[in-house]
């Protein structure tokens, strides 16, 4: 029987993965190591349903601030257990395969990696941060456990507390590994007071470093000749055990009860409060590494393997509590764990088709204790849809697809992958058997399908985009193609964002007023999808500023204005008068149309056909830069009408006429977007951000503080400023911060500079 472990590497990166079997730093004897193992899991009760089942699977992201080691780690860990051959080298990764990340030397995409060790499997994710956090959350949204990866040498990051945050606050078990501890001049005590500071919550080493400069580390747990958990009573480890005794002490009011009465935990009692304060997010395990002298890898091997959950640990009571939680509306009936029950974690498209990738969460056994295979068909509990599963699965090494045999088994924590599932199936949907759905609940909501096995599965959460840009189609000789009717040209441009939207979900794609814009979250990431664009489907395309929707307004009121359509050229003619005020309204009023003709020298109908023309041209822009008027009232005061010329057509021409005389005499200002941002960053920051607001032309309209230390501002800027925030927030802020738009109203624009430059660069404007 294998046993799973899924974990996730973050960055301040998250590692993804599950553990594996008791922490062993000095006994490497794998005859001993599987002992131990038995012993933890059935000390633990980590079965399912059965006790000849036990997972030694363990799962987990790999999560970390942009290079902070997480890939090489992750790597090094597939070195040290024989699977590549290849020491790991800085610009050679083999988990980086895809062009993109090849060129900018970090994580684009999420990677999926499996590691035996000790008798363990250890499924790991590789998840990037940062612009492609998305990617890391579904994945980390489908695994129980993380660790956290921060770089020694570079100290607290933006993505250190993101990650954590992001762990904590969706019950992802976590450890701390800190890389590239072989740096010259590092103050260990120091980072590590600081990481107290900035996570809130003390990380506790399970490690002392030997020698300078890093020669390696004394695990402060052992084994002695019985196999019996001891303490490793090397020189030096004396404080570092009194610390973590005391941590684990902390988590628990029994052991704070025995440690206080005797002064001291036995081992045993203080490997237990660790698994046990990990599982319940009351300590933070640290461990010691370098990659570049592949040091300190086993013991987090170990570590992980000890101390994070792995799937059917916690599988029982989870489902079980998610079922009651939602007293039957789940659209799940309890005891599902004994059934196929999966979630979508990434999608890959191709010109090939899709590869969903899924984690298995739950299946069922059978007599024999033997975990079942994949099913053939399942349902979408978003969709409701029955989907056919066809009989080509593989299991993923990297950028490797290694396919399964029909009929193999799968354990809850396998990461698998199945090609051509319909488009309907998205990432962060759950694919469970039929018999597994209530027949009770006729629709299931988004969120109802994706909370039913919470805290297994969490929901996905709508994500801000903060970046957007205008596509434009390049022609052969690299210039913009024409606007006009979408031809086949831009069809396959849309047919290829949409393929890409499916595996990124931070990607969306709007068409607006004639234009293709892209959103996303920063100008980086836009750059990125441009070059996907053209790599995988041929296609070049230019990203520019997206129009700002500018408006204009009258400067003043003008009277008496009048509009006169005369044509005669044999027999019925055309003919129309009207006679108009103008004036402007105060903000958002809109256009108003008033009629105060008497005495029928307009007929009704024809006053209609005024009305329609001055709309026409009101929307058909001022004399500034060509931009839509609004914010005015016009009034028809007067006119002439022919009993035999006049016509809709006549009057329609006479309105628009008055509105351009009338505006040319009034004059126009112009009008800018402004749009209420909402920032939401860590406290201590709330001057970088208020100075860029300030910055770019906008204010302050308030704040309070939220929960975590964060502090929540809200602003009003102008449209035109929206696509630089992005990335002045991520310099300013190490990309610690977010924010989220929408409109707010519209605001005249005052400054002689900026006009001057609207009006130049107006698509309506003629020199």
């Amino acid at each position: 029987m294998c046993y799973i472990n899924n974990v996730g590497l973050m960055a301040t990166s998250v590692l993804a993965i599950a553990p594996t079997h008791a922490f062993v730093p000095a006994v490497r004897d794998s005859v001993v190591v599987r002992e131990l193992v038995s012993k933890l899991a059935m000390a633990t009760g980590a079965t399912s349903g059965s006790e000849k089942v036990q997972s030694k699977k363990s799962d987990f992201q790999v999560v970390d601030p942009l290079h902070s080691g997480k890939t090489a780690l992750a790597e090094w860990m597939l070195f040290d257990e024989n699977i590549i051959t290849k020491r790991p080298q800085a610009g050679e990764s083999v988990l980086d395969f895809d062009p993109a990340e090849s060129a900018r030397h970090s994580s684009v995409f999420s990677h999926f990696l499996r590691v035996p060790h000790a008798g363990r499997l250890l499924e790991v994710t590789d998840t990037p941060w940062g612009d492609f956090q998305s990617d890391a959350s579904a994945a980390l949204d489908g695994s129980d456990s993380a660790v956290i990866v921060a770089s020694a040498s570079d100290g607290v990051q933006a993505g250190t507390l993101s990650s954590f945050k992001y762990c904590k606050e969706n019950g992802i078990k976590c450890i701390l590994a800190l890389t590239k501890m072989d740096r010259p001049f590092l103050d260990v005590d120091g980072l590590l007071n600081d990481l107290e500071a900035a996570l809130g919550m003390k990380p506790v080493p399970l490690q002392v470093v030997r020698g300078d400069g890093f020669t390696g580390v004394d695990s402060l747990f052992a084994f002695d000749s019985n196999g019996e958990i001891t303490r490793n009573e090397v020189e030096g480890t004396e404080e570092a055990w009194f610390e973590l005794e005391e941590a684990v002490a902390m988590t628990d009011d029994l052991l704070l009860t025995k440690y206080l009465d005797s002064s001291s935990l036995t081992p045993e009692q203080v490997f237990q409060g660790l698994r046990d304060g990990v599982r319940q997010q009351k300590i933070l395990p640290l461990v010691y590494t370098s990659a570049e002298r592949n040091l300190g890898i086993p013991e987090l091997m170990d570590a992980i393997a000890a101390f994070l959950p792995n799937p059917v640990e916690i599988r029982e009571d989870a489902l079980k509590a998610a079922c009651e939680n939602e007293q039957g509306k789940c659209g799940m009936q309890p005891g599902v764990e004994a059934g196929f029950a999966a979630r979508v974690i990434h999608t890959t498209v191709d010109s090939f088709g899709s590869l969903s990738i899924l984690r298995v969460i739950s299946n069922g056994c059978n007599n024999e204790g033997k975990f079942d295979s994949i099913p053939s068909s399942v349902v979408n509990l978003r969709t409701r849809d029955t989907i056919k599963i066809g009989l080509t699965a593989f299991l993923l090494q990297g950028k490797d697809r290694v396919p399964m045999q029909s009929g193999c088994h799968v354990l809850p924590g396998n990461v698998i992958a199945i090609p051509k599932l319909p488009e309907t199936v998205q990432t962060n949907d759950i694919l469970t058997i039929p018999e597994a759905v209530s027949e009770e609940v006729a629709e299931i909501s988004i969120e109802a399908s994706t909370h039913v096995l919470t805290p297994l599965s969490r929901p996905s959460k709508e994500m801000s985009l903060m970046f957007c840009a205008s596509v434009s189609l390049l022609d052969a000789n690299g210039g913009k193609k024409g606007k006009g009717k979408v031809n086949s040209g831009d069809d396959k441009l849309i047919s290829a964002l949409d393929a890409i939207s499916r595996e990124d979900l931070a990607v969306k794609l709007e068409q607006a007023g004639g234009n293709l814009l892209l959103h996303c979250m920063s100008s980086d990431h836009a750059n990125l999808v441009a070059a996907r664009v053209k790599d995988r489907y041929g296609i070049d395309i230019e990203l520019g500023v997206p129009p700002v929707q500018y408006k204009e307004t009258p400067q003043k009121q003008v009277s008496n204005i009048e509009g006169r359509h005369k044509k005669q050229s044999g027999g019925s003619g055309q003919f129309g008068v009207c006679v108009i005020n103008i004036e402007p309204l105060e903000e958002a009023a809109g256009v108003v149309f008033e009629s105060r003709i008497k005495g029928g020298v307009i007929s009704k109908p024809f006053i209609s056909s005024v009305e329609k023309g001055v709309r026409e041209q009101l929307h058909a822009g001022g004399p500034l830069a060509g931009y839509p008027v609004t914010d005015v009232k016009v009034t028809l005061i007067d006119g002439k009408m022919h009993s035999v010329d006049s016509n809709d057509f006549a009057f329609q021409s006479a309105g628009k006429l008055a509105v351009k005389t009338a505006l040319s005499k009034a004059g126009t200002c112009l009008l800018q977007p402004m749009e209420k941002v909402t920032f939401v960053a860590n406290k201590n920051l709330q001057g970088d951000i208020v100075g860029i607001v300030s910055r770019k032309d906008g204010y302050v309209t308030g704040s309070n503080t939220v929960d975590g230390g964060e502090i929540q501002i809200e602003a009003c800027l102008p449209s035109s400023s929206i696509p630089e925030i992005s990335d002045l927030l991520r310099v300013k802020t190490g990309g610690s911060s977010s924010f989220s738009t929408s409109f707010s109203h519209y605001q005249a624009v005052n400054d002689d500079f900026t006009i001057k430059s609207v009006v130049e660069q107006s698509p309506h404007h003629h020199a």
